[in-house]
């Protein structure tokens, strides 16, 4: 805490002699990415703040950390002594940033705009009061952090249309089909996962997102990507020549657009441009918002790429399951392993899949009240000490390079009879189960979006007075983020509608401070049901392949249809993973998706 106090009072001094007010510090890079090479981490350099979502403000005698609700354990823990004051998003009593700027006296503002997007600077000139003066110029590392990491420089490579299921050139020529339907002469990219799909270019500039720091404009005639090209390999370059797209360096980008000429209509998506770059269009061309093009052609997935994810469910099933068994064996065996330990073994064990390139994000393993922490990260030396009795929480997922990304959780009781576990926690664990398995089921007309579906995943957590306060899915990408948009499935208004071919996360939870949480995650893809007189309908493939904890299960407290449910999921997660187990695990798995 003294550490961070000391980098506090050196970011301070250097705002006073820029007469800079309060200095604002986001989690972003220049693309606007929610996970962040260790290039941009200075958030969470300034606050001792390690979550993926958080910003920062420093005034001369405050200091206020914004953060939601799957942080909000963890950053009470991280921020404790720093002198930070943590404000809980979206919660009575604590104003928004926008709220608590525009209620007090700063005349003069600093932020780096290369690291907040077009939108987030508005947003953030709309609440200022009069007079008062953004400076979108004020960048602090040199001055404060003086042992920054340099930019990332891993190699990127191009994938097969085999795996992506679409080639770059027919990409291209969609996107230009939706620029020309807008008048669109150019076309700016700037997300990173946007980037990587168009081009069907992967990278590891991103710890878990195959993704390489790179952007791209798209014109009516022409097609440049910026990006190091010492990152690709002269077959790839030649791949990217042949199809006439220009190879520019990676910085090159913002004087590009300087150059774009005069009187063209220029597009991109205003959350996801960085304003520096923004500020580049010149004033003689239209800049103009448009909902990414590619945001929505990314989330509607390809049969090919449906084939690669469901895939890659069978090698996570199997990886859980044999990592669950040895832990099993452990905890028989007077082992008490640390949860660190297990996330490791768990990463180990999924390494011994073919194509697995690594984990799709840091995962969690969480024993007993570790386990409310919604986004919890376990380390060696504060890890606790996994045994029996008590519930271990475990999301985890994996990134398969010919296959797909997959986002898994699964909660266990860890006792040795179902007599020693708290009654309470049976009830928790059916109210979560329930809500996963009516959202699961759902049948709904095309054009639903999935805020209109959420409650279905929380009914029968209010009935108990109880709720979370994250959303209840997100889109995944394909061998891309483990996050992705624009569909969701939360409480707050999303216009985005539901397709057919759209993957997301199906993860109601509960979290109960001191004692423990429990998250059910299955990971479903929209599907078409039929049409009627009433028009199209559509429902959710499940596609994770694992088996909910039985143990956690008593029967008295789900319907006889849920329970049927139950049955006939664990027989096809038997069937489609025992194959690929030898017989000890084949009758291990058997007894855990036996009937109910």
């Amino acid at each position: 805490m003294n550490q961070i106090q000391e980098r506090l009072s050196r970011l301070r001094l250097y705002m006073k002699t820029f007469n800079i007010d309060l200095c604002i510090v986001p989690t972003a890079d220049y693309h606007q990415s929610e996970y962040v090479a260790e290039h941009f981490k200075h958030r969470a350099y300034l606050s001792g703040f390690s979550g993926s979502a958080g910003t920062l403000a420093v005034s001369a005698d405050q200091a206020k950390l914004w953060t939601d609700s799957r942080y909000f354990l963890q950053a009470e823990q991280q921020l404790a002594g720093s002198g930070i004051e943590l404000m809980k998003m979206r919660t009575e009593n604590y104003p928004s940033l926008h709220e608590w700027i525009a209620s007090e006296k700063f005349q003069h503002i600093g932020i780096d705009g290369e690291v907040f997007s077009v939108q987030e600077v508005k947003d953030l000139q709309a609440c200022l009061k009069e007079n008062a003066q953004l400076n979108v110029h004020f960048k602090t590392y040199d001055a404060v952090w003086t042992d920054r990491p340099a930019l990332p420089d891993a190699a990127a490579y191009l994938l097969d249309e085999s795996i992506c299921g679409e080639s770059c050139a027919h990409k291209l020529q969609r996107i230009r089909q939706a620029m020309k339907q807008q008048h669109c002469q150019y076309y700016l990219l700037c997300a990173l996962d946007e980037i990587a799909w168009t081009f069907n270019l992967r990278g590891s500039d991103i710890a878990y997102n195959p993704t390489a720091l790179c952007y791209a404009m798209i014109g009516e005639n022409s097609c440049r990507l910026y990006i190091d090209e010492n990152k690709l390999s002269s077959e790839d370059k030649q791949k990217l020549s042949d199809l006439h797209i220009e190879l520019l360096p990676y910085l090159q980008f913002s004087q590009d657009i300087s150059s774009i000429p005069y009187n063209n209509k220029v597009c991109f998506d205003a959350n996801k441009i960085n304003y520096l770059v923004y500020a580049q269009i010149p004033t003689s061309c239209q800049a103009m918002h448009l909902a990414s093009i590619v945001g929505s052609m990314k989330a509607i997935k390809n049969e090919t790429e449906l084939q690669g994810i469901r895939r890659a469910m069978i090698k996570d099933g199997v990886c859980f399951v044999r990592f669950w068994k040895q832990l099993e064996e452990q905890l028989a065996d007077n082992q008490s392993p640390g949860e660190y330990e297990l996330a490791m073994q768990l990463a180990e064990e999924r390494l011994k899949q073919e194509a697995c390139v690594g984990e799709s994000f840091d995962a969690i393993v969480a024993y007993g009240a570790n386990g409310a922490i919604v986004h919890y990260s376990a380390s060696e030396e504060t890890q606790a000490k996994v045994a029996y009795g008590n519930i271990l929480l475990i999301d985890q997922g994996g990134q398969y390079r010919q296959d797909g990304t997959t986002d898994m959780t699964r909660t266990l009781a860890l006792y040795k009879s179902k007599e020693e576990i708290p009654e309470d926690y049976l009830q928790d664990y059916a109210a979560v189960l329930k809500g996963n398995i009516a959202l699961g089921l759902a049948t709904f007309p095309a054009g639903t979006r999935g805020c209109q579906l959420d409650v279905l995943a929380r009914q029968f957590l209010w009935k108990q007075s109880c709720n979370y306060g994250h959303g209840t899915g997100h889109g995944i990408g394909h061998f891309l983020n483990v996050h992705e948009g624009p569909q969701s499935i939360r409480m707050e208004e999303n216009p985005v509608k539901l397709e057919e071919g759209m993957i997301i996360s199906n993860e109601p939870g509960l979290y109960k401070s001191g004692r423990y949480g429990i998250r059910l995650e299955t990971m479903v893809a929209v599907k078409c049901l039929g049409e009627s007189e009433f028009g199209k309908f559509l429902g959710f493939e499940t596609l994770t392949l694992c088996p909910w904890d039985i143990l956690s299960i008593d029967s008295k407290y789900y319907s006889q249809d849920e329970l049927d449910y139950i049955n006939r999921y664990h027989q096809e997660v038997y069937q489609a993973l025992s194959p690929y187990l030898n017989e000890e695990e084949q009758v291990w798995l058997a007894n855990k998706t036996k009937s109910i």
